[in-house]
């Protein structure tokens, strides 16, 4: 199993460009977990020298993806709602998701946003959509809608 996971990280930090050019790593994962962290440089700053909410947001995103891709399922995210708590600053961002619910088509992630000083900057949820739903029904047995009108 920690293989698996250990491998996974190696796909998640190294197949993503998005990842690669906003200094973001997968730092950790488990069933249903994951963790990231950012490098807070000047390219990530609002106008008023905080890290900018969009970036607080892409983090947040990519953790409760990686916590998705945990499970063993591939996923997209559905909706994302964020609270920014504190401005953004310090070294690096450091983001954690955790999984609340998984269905059989969605599962849905908290996450919680620190900078290196432990200080919480924001908090969010994520609902992710499972894109091997139509497997899972078929592995279940259920008639999906193709089987139907053939």
């Amino acid at each position: 199993m920690e293989e698996n996971m250990q491998a996974l990280m190696d796909r998640l930090n190294s197949s993503s460009q998005f990842l690669q050019s906003n200094d973001m790593r997968v730092t950790e994962v488990r069933h249903g977990f994951a963790k990231v962290e950012m490098i807070i440089d000047e390219q990530i700053l609002n106008i008023h020298g905080f890290v900018h909410g969009g970036a607080l947001f892409s983090l947040a995103d990519t953790v409760a993806g990686a916590a998705s891709f945990a499970t063993g399922r591939d996923s997209v995210t559905l909706t994302g709602t964020i609270n920014y708590i504190k401005p953004g600053r310090g070294g690096k961002l450091i983001g954690i998701a955790q999984e609340i619910s998984s269905g059989r088509t969605t599962g849905v992630y908290e996450v919680f946003i620190f900078n290196d000083e432990n200080v919480l900057l924001s908090r969010a949820t994520f609902t992710m959509f499972f894109l091997d739903s139509d497997k899972m029904k078929k592995k279940k047995g259920a008639v999906t809608d193709k089987e139907v009108s053939a």
